[in-house]
């Protein structure tokens, strides 16, 4: 596709369907369609397809709800069958630096090759020893009877999957904070930024130093365990357990929307709280991990985005939890014009769900 042409972003994931049509390049990116639908139980599970035929009709439908151009799309995916590494290679041309990737990832990689879909990234290049340099690479293998579940659906939903990348880079184009270039009079920072993007089964974290990905982990809890615990202490649909997560949410600085007894904003309260701790967790264990390799940067920031984000007092309580700044991520900052259906603010107000769709319609190379 052209680079002014139009591009879809689709975010398939456990309980909803995301997508976003943007077109332009560079700072002149317009959004032009934007689209969500809510999916049933059972057809994707912690980011993997587990009713083809079903997950076709949902996107069928999606689709010509959604008003979007054409009949492809980009697609993001993140779950435990895909494995990211980081590895050095001698500064080579690209055909030989694909061919060391191969020979040296049959053992780095525990996905055997004929069975994987493998990419890479050059992040950087490091001095060496001898002097020649070295070039520090991001490796990325995916099996490949997984993607075959996902290009099967659009198959059979009349679509075409224009290309697969990690929901983590499309995190980095949509939320990762602009690069201050030096040659601008801006010096480069070595703060990371955490992009964390909390999905309903599957939360997605990917570190960035200087618009660069350094550490992703794909970790298998999202806000559906708020739910569930609401559900299970209330005896509530998931309907109704969902919305008091957006507008009672967790302990913290911002009251509840809506008119609810004191005592049972409390009780909701310590449900979430308590059942927050696993994944706060988490994402300690994910960044004291980082912190002990040799990667570039301290992580000073969190980046929220995905629906999980929407939880009332979220940034708050990790704030407290992890001893770090937590704020919202903008995934509109590189959207120069709003043509979609939504009014800016309900646009803004639903943009967190939108972060992996954007950045897969975002042109990688504008």
């Amino acid at each position: 596709m052209a680079k002014s042409g139009a591009r879809v972003g689709i975010d398939l994931e456990q309980s909803s369907i995301a997508g976003a049509q943007i077109k332009g390049a560079g700072q002149g990116y317009s959004l032009t369609q934007v689209s969500v639908r809510a999916l049933p139980e059972g057809l994707v599970f912690e980011g993997e397809v587990v009713d083809v035929d079903a997950l076709a009709a949902e996107l069928k439908a999606f689709w010509k709800e959604s008003g979007f151009t054409g009949k492809r799309f980009s697609l993001g995916v993140a779950n435990q069958k895909i494995v990211v590494r980081t590895m050095e290679f001698p500064i080579i041309d690209a055909k030989e630096l694909r061919a060391a990737i191969e020979f040296q990832a049959q053992e780095a990689i525990p996905i055997p090759l004929d069975d994987a879909i493998l990419d890479f990234q050059v992040l950087a290049t490091v001095p060496s020893e001898d002097g020649a340099g070295r070039q520090k690479v991001l490796i990325v293998a995916a099996q490949r009877d997984m993607i075959a579940q996902f290009i099967e659906a659009a198959k059979k939903a009349g679509l075409s999957v224009d290309g697969i990348d990690l929901q983590a880079f499309a995190l980095m184009r949509s939320v990762a904070p602009p690069v201050a270039f030096v040659d601008q009079g801006a010096p480069q920072s070595s703060d990371a930024a955490a992009l964390v993007n909390i999905g309903s089964g599957i939360t997605n974290l990917v570190v960035a130093v200087n618009g660069l990905p350094q550490f992703t982990r794909v970790i298998n809890i999202g806000y559906e365990g708020l739910v569930q615990a609401l559900v299970d202490n209330r005896g509530l649909n998931r309907g109704e357990a969902d919305a008091l997560r957006i507008n009672v949410g967790l302990s913290g600085g911002d009251p509840p929307v809506g008119d609810f007894e004191a005592s049972t904003v409390a009780e909701i309260h310590e449900v979430l709280d308590v059942s927050c701790e696993a994944f706060a967790d988490e994402i300690r264990r994910s960044i004291d991990y980082y912190h002990s390799q040799e990667h570039e940067g301290q992580i000073g920031t969190l980046l929220l985005s995905g629906e999980g984000a929407l939880t009332r007092n979220i940034c708050g309580y990790l704030s407290q939890a992890l001893h770090l700044g937590v704020q919202l991520g903008n995934p509109l900052q590189h959207i120069m014009e709003n043509k979609s259906k939504f009014p800016q603010p309900e646009l803004e107000a639903m943009s967190p769900r939108l972060a992996v769709a954007l950045g897969l319609a975002i042109d990688d190379e504008g």
